[in-house]
């Protein structure tokens, strides 16, 4: 026979423990993250604009064109593409040219200081115009690593001129890195980004980039922040960080499109994350060879 438990607690947090036991047993609790669990899975293969997400915001540009699917995807049959057209108000949202999905409101994919993470996607930069001497140094941003309330941006990758670069926060006072010198050779072929970042409010950080290119086999570490404070929230907002992909900011009278693939948020290490709660029959683990030995 089962002995009887008393618990002494009040009525509402008697309410609280019964709605958590049951949660529990019917299956549905999410259990603590391991290394290797993946918080977002954005590959497109429902053909929805939002890869079936409903909180995953495509774009706040208006044009009919702004944000479309395309086929087929980096490694599978979709993709996203992203477009800007200079000086169309159609492609002018939040206060610049740009169209870009975020994951703002996706809180399984926002960031804290704590957090370890890992960040993938491919890109390709479709039909890319070429810069020439005397044309305008405009930067055009692809992916953002980025923090809520105008806070500083921990890492954009971008492009300027004919180069590929990472930008980082201002208040690190570090310069950008070239990562590829001339991009025009890999025009309207897939790159893949790996991202891995500890997240601190503190000089106890790394954020650590990796790229593959289309005639590598493997990711090559392009740059490697260690000792490094990666949330900087600052006098304003920085309440929580998110990613950002798409099109921000272009050159003048310059028509920019860039697709989007196989955009991930891979669970490194910090604490558990509150609202997830894996989907067994959709969700995708990393290759556990990959990631960073405990």
């Amino acid at each position: 026979m089962i002995n009887s438990i008393t618990l002494n607690l009040p009525a509402a947090g008697r309410k609280s423990f019964f709605l958590l036991l049951a949660t529990m047993l019917s299956g549905s609790y999410s259990k603590a993250q391991s290394v290797g669990d993946v918080l977002l899975n954005v590959n497109y293969e429902n053909g929805a604009l939002n890869s079936g997400i409903t909180e995953m915001n495509v774009t706040n540009a208006t044009a009919a064109d702004a944000v479309y699917m395309v086929q087929p995807g980096a490694t599978g049959n979709y993709a996203i593409a992203h477009k800007v057209v200079y000086g169309d108000p159609g492609y002018y949202s939040n206060d610049n040219w740009r169209s870009e999905s975020a994951t703002n409101q996706y809180k399984p994919a926002n960031f804290y200081p704590g957090d370890e993470r890992r960040y993938e996607f491919s890109v390709l930069l479709k039909d890319w115009t070429p810069w020439k001497i005397g044309d305008p140094t405009n930067e055009t941003n692809i992916f953002q690593l980025k923090m809520s309330g105008g806070a500083g941006v921990p890492l954009q990758v971008r492009t300027q001129r004919n180069v590929m670069r990472l930008r980082f926060a201002v208040d690190n006072n570090v310069p950008p890195v070239d990562i590829i010198p001339d991009v025009r050779p890999y025009v309207n072929q897939w790159i893949q980004f790996r991202i891995d970042v500890k997240w601190t409010d503190t000089a106890t950080g790394y954020m650590k980039t990796y790229m593959k290119l289309p005639n590598q086999s493997n990711y090559v570490l392009v740059d490697d922040k260690i000792n490094y404070t990666t949330y900087n929230k600052g006098p304003v907002g920085g309440d929580h960080g998110y990613i950002k992909w798409g099109v921000y900011v272009t050159p003048p009278d310059i028509t920019r499109i860039v697709y989007h693939d196989d955009i991930k948020v891979i669970y490194l290490g910090g604490p558990v994350v509150p609202a997830f709660k894996q989907k067994t029959d959709e969700i995708v683990y990393a290759s556990k060879s990959n990631l960073p030995r405990r």
